[in-house]
């Protein structure tokens, strides 16, 4: 029988396990939660269309949202002149001949390209009206929004702002109108009021009844919707906490629970309806100090309110192709600062929240759009500068954490394994995901208190978090393990493979030791010039890192050698081959290091394939001695035996 061979597999680092490339799921939601959490029977078609209802009460007053100050557009492109790409939505009309393309400062400042798109993508059809003005529609109480093609002989005009906004947030024309009909019936006689005043959902279950939808199913879920985000920022998540024994949110309370079974009666007449009214209105209006207040506070606690506002950020994707942002986010953004009063957002908060949504957006378009990567970077560059205001609230700094921290988990993730997640096409986005994931670091070791690494939370050894070279140390040293460990994966070496013969394990070996070069050169070709910009030596730091995990390798396969075999002699040239070819590539990388690489080199325990062999074939040759002198004396033992 043949001998046994067993190669157990490398033990890589417990503290950064093999992560092997992740395949691209529809869902890539689920690799990246929100860092806010998740408010239960809310989901972000909830948030978007409770956003889309505060984003129009709010600018109801601006041009194109049915206010008396509608402004009307020139299209050059219409009347044969001009360039052709028309005015930027809600902006001034301009002179005949004077140039309508969109240029815009956000995008320009966060390195974004501009679509350029020909109006008619963006054109709806009018009979010289503005369909979003109540004028403009055949019912007075019904103003409708047309998106259809234009008929022969109609003028057409670029979309409104709030015609883009309905159709970016997919808000259906009927649930439009019932907004729009909403504000209508509530602002009669007071048109000036403020929108952080109007406790939105309340006016929209008294206005709206079951007849203005479909069937009673749609309406009982809209009703639902509306109780819920009620629940969550009077409730659940108030800005001003409620106290145990507060008998309007107990009621309140109740009166939800109820709701999940049946529809609510909100009839003028209805017992039930006048008590949610009252508790609603209540919670609403209270003050910090208990004291009068000017504005109700329905909307603003967290995260309710960043929710609501994240749902909002993300209309500016372009819906055609979401890896891409409007021309038009610059008057869209004005616009949405509107709403900063109703949800408790300031500055700081905004940037923090558009970083996030940039940021998301990349990762949900599957990361083929790296200049998203790129914006989410120059946005924390501003998100830099709020952290270091001496006046930061207390819920920014929960913010800023929970949003920072989930930037460095994913992409940490993605470079603790950058050989199964990078490639030599993809590379540049690795490069720009470096300097982000430093950002986010450095904010959260100098700016969030009380901030604790991933690795303290686990009760492992901690990467020194202080020094940018340690962590790209750390993340070569992991991520070529990880592919040491694939290596293995690839040629069925673990654990329990046995392999019978001497040669089949030798054969594994030598393959292994070929490969093992190969990814060394692979580390040095690709990976090696981007990490070197933040590591000195990372070539080097990959190499010790491939002798190591070779070097285990055959350590555990020649433990027990007793005799020199052919096989065994080949596997340990093979090795010496290799141990030269990662000692240059150490020498190489280390010249410009002040102690010429001396460092790194002792962490490079040698393989002394040369004196290994020269121990067997010092036992073999003795053996062959022993052997020599036993074959002799039994030789003349029978010598011996024959003569007498």
């Amino acid at each position: 029988m043949g001998r046994h061979f067993l190669l157990p597999s490398i033990n890589t680092d417990p503290t950064s396990p093999r992560l092997a490339p992740e395949p691209t799921r529809p869902d890539s939601a689920a690799e990246l939660p929100s860092p806010f959490g998740n408010l239960d029977g809310l989901d972000l078609d909830d948030f978007r269309e409770a956003a889309y209802e505060i984003f129009f009460t709010a600018c109801r007053s601006s041009p194109g949202f049915g206010g008396r100050s509608v402004l009307t557009y020139h299209n050059p492109s219409d009347s044969g002149g001009g360039d052709g790409y028309g005015s930027a939505p809600g902006s001034p009309v301009k002179p005949p001949g004077v140039g309508m393309a969109v240029t815009s400062r956000v995008k320009m400042a966060l390195g974004l390209k501009m679509l350029r798109r020909s109006p008619s993508s963006r054109r709806t059809s009018s009979c010289g009206s503005n369909p979003s003005s109540p004028s403009g529609s055949g019912s007075g109480s019904s103003p409708r929004v047309g998106f259809t093609v234009p008929h022969a002989g109609r003028m057409r005009r670029p979309l409104t702002s709030a015609e883009i906004m309905r159709q970016q947030m997919r808000v259906t024309e009927q649930s439009d109108n019932r907004l729009r009909k909403t504000l209508m019936r509530t602002l009669v006689g007071q048109m000036g009021r403020r929108a952080e005043t109007i406790i939105l959902p309340l006016e929209l279950l008294r206005h709206l009844k079951p007849s203005e939808f479909n069937d009673p199913h749609e309406y009982h879920l809209w009703q639902k919707r509306q109780l819920k985000i009620i629940e969550a920022g009077l409730l659940l998540h108030p800005s001003i906490p409620l106290e145990k024994s507060d008998t309007f949110a107990a009621k309140l309370r109740d009166i939800i629970d109820s709701s999940e079974t049946k529809v609510i009666d909100t009839g003028k007449t209805s017992p039930t309806m006048r008590t949610l009214c009252n508790c609603i209105v209540s919670l609403a209006w209270r003050s910090p100090d208990g004291g009068t207040t000017d504005i109700c506070h329905w909307a603003d606690g967290y995260p309710l309110n960043v929710h609501i506002y994240t749902a909002l950020l993300s209309s500016v994707f372009d819906l055609k192709d979401e890896t891409l942002v409007l021309d038009e986010i610059d008057e869209l953004i004005e616009l949405m600062k509107k709403t900063w009063s109703m949800l408790g957002i300031n500055r700081s908060m905004h940037n923090l929240c558009f970083t996030w949504v940039l940021f998301e957006q990349y990762v949900l378009t599957r990361q083929v759009e790296p200049d998203l990567l790129g914006a989410s970077f120059a946005m924390l560059t501003e998100v830099a500068s709020d952290a270091k205001k001496v006046d930061r609230d207390p819920i920014y700094l929960k913010m800023l954490g929970c949003c920072l921290s989930a930037i460095k988990k994913w992409c940490e993730k993605r470079l603790l394994d950058y050989h199964g997640n990078f490639n030599r096409g993809n590379i540049g986005i690795m490069e720009n995901m470096l300097p982000l994931l430093f950002s986010a670091t450095k904010i959260l070791e100098e700016d969030v208190p009380c901030y604790v690494t991933s690795s303290q939370e686990k009760g492992e050894a901690v990467v020194d978090e202080h020094s940018t070279g340690n962590r790209v140390d750390h993340y070569i040293r992991s991520s070529l393990r990880n592919a040491f460990a694939k290596m293995l994966e690839d040629q069925n070496v673990n654990g329990t493979t046995k392999y019978t013969e001497a040669q089949e394990v030798s054969e594994v070996l030598i393959k292994l030791a070929r490969k093992t070069e190969e990814l060394g050169i692979k580390e040095k070709d690709i990976f090696s010039p981007v990490l070197k910009k933040w590591h000195p030596i990372a070539a080097g730091v990959a190499a010790v890192t491939l002798h190591t995990c070779y070097g285990t390798l055959l350590k555990q396969y020649l433990t027990g050698k007793s005799s020199i075999l052919n096989e065994t002699v080949l596997v340990l040239q093979r090795a010496g081959k290799l141990e030269k070819a990662l000692v240059q590539l150490v020498v190489e990388d280390s010249v410009e290091c002040e102690d010429g690489g001396k460092t790194i080199v002792r962490e490079m325990v040698p393989y002394e394939v040369e004196s290994f062999i020269a121990r067997l074939l010092k036992q073999w040759i003795q053996e062959r001695l022993q052997k020599g002198k036993e074959y002799l004396l039994r030789a003349k033992q029978t010598e011996v035996s024959f003569v007498t």
